[in-house]
């Protein structure tokens, strides 16, 4: 018997319904909860039907306007790179800046956490999705472990990472130019925190990790699982928390410093092939989060994971996607089915 269930339930939802001269109309709504948090998402198929109303049509000339006007103040476009973003103290950064290819790390200016960095990862200052290269994500992801091998040798207190992503406004991003956010920590936070204290609970419970006993079950089921790459497994979430979630998990450590090369690389390449089929579905904006632990506490019950999901489009007066659902019931809308979804991405993995 599985140790991880997969918990749904449905509701027929009975309304008169006034484009159907009102006649009776019943919805379906499933309800699902995530196997490890308890999150709740929710699916109503009807929904499919309205999916414009809740992603129009990104509008190309708001975007060309956008790029061209963003990108005359733009601190993180050549001239203005130099004078205008700080650097590290030689004491932690003798250069004070960490450069792998296009990639540049150095300190946030308004920090919300001990080490909090700012990467930028290309000389362009606007990328279409499919332009997201893996070697572009996979400079900034390098960038990012080098810095944290730093920190890590020089300061026993942190040991919480989060590698992040908000492109574009619609996403949650001050500017256009690609860039990743990384911090690191000696206190998780809300959802990481609860990821790790769950995973440590499911060890303690069963005596294996939920993410790899995870990866075995959506393996044999073969309905959201996607495709291996390296020692990473991708897959769609059960219950997402938001929008298109897509997750990768690694196969065998939960801290990022010690990840190899490859490792990387064969990650940047997933959210490469992530980001790629978003702009096949239409979406433009995007955030993903790349979450490590260290700590032999933690080598039996948790992984590195990665989160991605996909965000609103931009056109005039666009709205948010997220409401109440999401910021006060912390519960997702399902949009695509998960099931679907993963149908979709492994052409995207396909070699």
């Amino acid at each position: 018997m599985s140790k991880i269930k997969f918990e749904s339930h449905e509701s027929d939802v009975k309304l008169l319904n006034p484009f159907k001269d009102f006649e009776e109309d019943v919805q379906k709504v499933e309800v699902r909860r995530d196997p490890l948090l308890g999150d709740i998402s929710v699916y109503n198929p009807y929904l499919k039907d309205k999916v414009k109303f809740f992603f129009r049509d990104n509008d190309q000339a708001l975007i060309e306007e956008m790029v061209r006007e963003s990108a005359k103040n733009c601190v993180f476009c050549n001239d203005e790179f130099e004078r205008s973003t700080p650097r590290y103290p030689a004491d932690i950064i003798p250069e004070g800046r960490i450069i792998v290819g296009e990639a540049v790390l150095f300190p946030n200016l308004y920090p919300v956490g001990k080490y909090h960095s700012v990467i930028i990862l290309s000389k362009a200052h606007f990328l279409k999705l499919a332009e997201f290269s893996p070697e572009l994500i996979g400079n900034g992801l390098l960038a990012a472990r080098n810095f944290l091998n730093n920190i890590y040798s020089r300061d026993a207190a942190v040991s919480f990472v989060a590698v992040n992503a908000n492109y574009l406004f619609t996403a949650g991003a001050s500017l256009v130019h690609p860039h990743l956010q990384m911090l690191i920590t000696p206190t998780a936070y809300s959802h990481h925190g609860r990821l790790v204290e769950a995973g440590n609970l499911y060890y303690r419970d069963n005596g294996s990790c939920y993410f790899t006993d995870l990866i075995s079950e959506e393996r044999k089921n073969d309905i959201r699982y996607v495709a291996q790459r390296g020692k990473w497994h991708w897959t769609t979430a059960f219950a997402p928390m938001g929008n298109n979630e897509i997750n990768a998990v690694h196969g065998e450590e939960c801290d990022y410093s010690i990840l190899s090369d490859s490792d990387i690389r064969d990650v940047a390449h997933g959210i490469s092939r992530v980001l790629y089929m978003y702009e096949s579905l239409g979406h433009l904006g995007f955030n993903y989060s790349l979450l490590s632990v260290r700590g032999p506490a933690y080598k039996g019950s948790c992984r590195c994971i990665v989160k991605i999901i996909s965000r609103q489009n931009l056109y005039p007066n666009y709205r948010n996607d997220d409401y109440f659902l999401q910021k006060l019931l912390h519960s997702e809308l399902i949009i695509n089915l998960p099931e679907e979804l993963a149908l979709k991405l492994k052409s995207y993995f396909t070699p």
